[in-house]
């Protein structure tokens, strides 16, 4: 296996996007952020890709934000726009990468398996399905630690549930199992995780392969546009 912190690989029209840092759990520093907003533009922009799948090696899909990373010293196109906090420096970038992800035209997908908290979280919310394994721990303990809701999903959660749901989910950072996720609306399918989860996903993947892509985007163009507005507004869209 490679030592590339971020794999990239294509297999029949899904573009896989695999954490790779195992021995952290796939917890996300500022470099990994970078690295993720960048992929996306690239997937969007491939015509060779018609789904986007974000997963992860090892243990677990992602443990959360690496806070015990060391100060990122690449070149940043984002350095003007970097927020100090207990956590670290960075959340408009992370803010960024989620919105990318968010608004990106083709199918997207988080595969998750054994642990998916704090940024893994945040980015499965970006994405427009969340397939999970039936032992998943899955939510954001961040407020148990004071900390905020950094990369929009205070804003994607009540969008995607009901809010008796996002008071357990939020408010008591609850963590959810795979049956949990899917009561809640917050999955979308329960998966095997062997031998690993992007081959029991394998199926649900090519469900969304099949679909036409104009059509995928146009609809997921009018849904994004429509979700924070009046019903009159939303028709004139259509």
């Amino acid at each position: 296996m490679s030592d590339e912190p971020l794999l990239i690989k294509d297999e029949d029209g899904v573009r896989h996007l695999i954490l790779n840092r195992p021995s952290k759990i796939n917890a996300i520093d500022y470099a990994q952020h970078l690295r993720l907003m960048s992929q996306f533009e690239l997937a969007e922009n491939d015509p060779n890709v018609k789904v986007i799948a974000l997963s992860g090696i090892g243990r677990g899909f992602c443990s959360g934000d690496d806070l015990s990373a060391t100060p990122y010293e690449g070149e940043d196109p984002h350095r003007h726009r970097k927020v100090d906090l207990e956590m670290g420096s960075g959340p408009a970038v992370l803010l960024q990468s989620c919105s990318r992800l968010h608004h990106l035209s083709k199918p997207t997908v988080a595969l998750m398996h054994g642990i998916a908290l704090g940024s893994g979280y945040d980015y499965s919310l970006s994405c427009d399905f969340r397939v999970v394994t039936p032992d998943i721990r899955y939510g954001d303990p961040r407020i148990d630690r004071a900390l905020w809701a950094a990369e929009g999903w205070s804003y994607k959660l009540p969008r995607l549930t009901n809010l008796s749901v996002v008071s357990r989910v939020a408010y008591l950072g609850e963590i959810m199992n795979g049956s949990q996720a899917i009561e809640f609306g917050l999955a979308h399918a329960i998966v095997d995780g062997e031998p690993d989860i992007r081959e029991s996903s394998r199926d649900f993947l090519n469900d969304l392969i099949r679909v036409s892509s104009s059509a995928y985007t146009q609809v997921k163009h009018l849904i994004l546009r429509g979700t924070d507005t009046d019903f009159e507004s939303a028709l004139a869209f259509t």
